[in-house]
């Protein structure tokens, strides 16, 4: 029996709460996490070069099945794989909590909670987008990156807290009381129809995106171990092919009459890009920056996970602030502007951190950029979201909530990586603190250019109505 959608004037908040609830745990996992690398190297009997890859992996199980994700909502419709990863998502989480070596960390947090945070990750954005429209829509997508940004406010403070005086697995616990609770009242989550059955699944696409993506990323670990080094153009290209052939036989599939992976025609719409382009540009720097800046403060500072946490939510705490105000301002610029003027705040925080990295660099130095870089990302996150949705129709917001989530996946896995790399470059064999403070300076060179790159990308946005308010 297919499901039903309720009228989308007559849905209540319930839905909005439960999803925001799914979006704050998928984003505290990893923000969490993130304060507690020297603790994880530690208690695991690891180093960070393989924190570093369970990381990598967790975004990139993220990024090679939101394509198939995408599609499966539309088979059990988007309610039924919102929950289905919920179930996932949890025994992930149990897992990660009784690790006892990297191995099992790696398949109970970067595989199982990935595969889970893929499937709640599609749907949550096409069940609120579906739920609401109009200002409520607005509304609706604002809290939802509010939520997100809370998660990132309070994740490092409760991860820091918990790993400083009890233990990181406490907060994969945490994790697991909340999705009992999206379970337990999962009823009042709005159904949507089913619009597929398994016939109608494009799998060899599936899997030609699924690889490419894998060879893809894969390709830039491999730069992280001077023996594999040779190797990784060979899977960077092969995934840069595959990604090109399934792009291609997408649109012949569409040309064909014949269903797709996905409608890659959303790609025709200039909003729709620009709007991914600058998510894009800032999925990669906050990727880089949730690996760098704790290795660099607890190994060369020398600060506590509680202390990382304490930094962390000087990042998110703006963000979580302007993705409120960024909804008014909203009705009163254009998104141009609003965007442009979010990566030069972000621009300026880094070149500021820039200039203090030493081994004396204070926590207050680095409050004040990394508060800096959070509210220029907290002014962009918002804005491009609302312009990737402003063209989209309603049958095909599924396919572009998979697609956004899948490049922002796979930026951030590629963030940690590129970045990551530049960090512990000539570190290999023991970790040096000159060679850690000039890595984290080229980084956030790195981060200055991409952030200046944003800059102008913002100004081929076109303008519209302020008024506008399409469904």
């Amino acid at each position: 029996m297919n499901e039903k959608v309720d009228n989308e004037s007559n849905t209540g908040w319930w839905t909005l709460i439960l999803v925001s609830l799914g979006v704050f745990i998928l984003s505290i996992d990893i923000s969490f996490l993130n304060v507690a690398i020297t603790n994880l190297v530690h208690d695991l009997h690891t180093n960070f070069v393989s924190i570093q890859n369970i990381i990598i992996v967790y975004t990139l199980v993220l990024a090679s099945l939101t394509l198939l994700c995408g599609e499966l909502q539309k088979v059990f419709g988007r309610k039924r794989t919102f929950l289905i990863g919920a179930v996932i998502f949890g025994i992930g989480t149990l897992i990660a909590a009784l690790s006892i070596n990297s191995t099992m960390l790696l398949l109970g947090w970067s595989i199982l909670e990935g595969i889970g945070a893929a499937l709640m990750m599609v749907s949550a954005s096409s069940i609120v987008v579906g739920s609401y429209s109009g200002e409520r829509r607005a509304y609706a997508l604002g809290l939802l990156s509010s939520m997100s940004a809370g998660a990132a406010v309070l994740g490092p403070f409760v991860g820091g807290f918990l790993t400083t005086y009890f233990t990181w697995r406490y907060a994969f616990g945490l994790e697991f009381v909340i999705i009992l609770i999206i379970l337990l009242f999962s009823r009042s989550i709005v159904s949507f129809p089913k619009t597929l059955t398994w016939r109608d699944i494009n799998i060899v696409g599936a899997l030609n995106s699924a690889i490419g993506i894998l060879l893809f990323v894969y390709g830039f670990i491999l730069l992280n171990n001077p023996t594999t080094q040779y190797l990784s153009p060979y899977f960077i290209i092969t995934g840069i092919i595959l990604l090109i052939v399934f792009y291609l036989n997408q649109r012949n599939r569409i040309k064909n009459d014949e269903h797709p992976l996905i409608d890659v025609r959303i790609f025709q719409d200039y909003r729709f890009d620009l709007g991914n382009m600058t998510r894009i540009i800032i999925s990669l720097i906050s990727g880089g920056i949730i690996f760098i800046v704790p290795v660099f403060v607890q190994t060369v500072l020398g600060f506590s996970a509680l202390t990382t946490g304490l930094l962390f939510a000087a990042l998110a705490a703006p963000r979580f602030i302007m993705a409120y105000a960024t909804g008014f301002l909203s009705k009163r610029f254009q998104p141009r502007y609003i965007i442009s003027f979010g990566f030069l705040i972000a621009l300026i925080g880094s070149i500021y951190l820039i200039s203090t990295f030493s081994t004396h660099t204070t926590i207050l130095q680095l409050v004040l950029g990394m508060a800096s870089i959070g509210f220029g990302v907290g002014i962009i996150f918002p804005s491009s979201s609302y312009l990737l949705f402003t063209n989209i129709s309603r049958d095909k917001q599924p396919d572009a909530s998979a697609a956004m989530n899948t490049l922002n996946n796979l930026s951030t896995s590629m963030g940690t990586a590129i970045l990551g790399l530049i960090l512990l470059m000539g570190t290999y064999n023991a970790l040096s603190v000159l060679k850690l403070i000039g890595g984290i300076t080229n980084a956030f060179y790195a981060i200055a250019i991409m952030l200046f790159i944003g800059i102008i990308i913002s100004q081929f946005i076109p303008p519209y109505k302020l008024t506008d308010n399409k469904t």
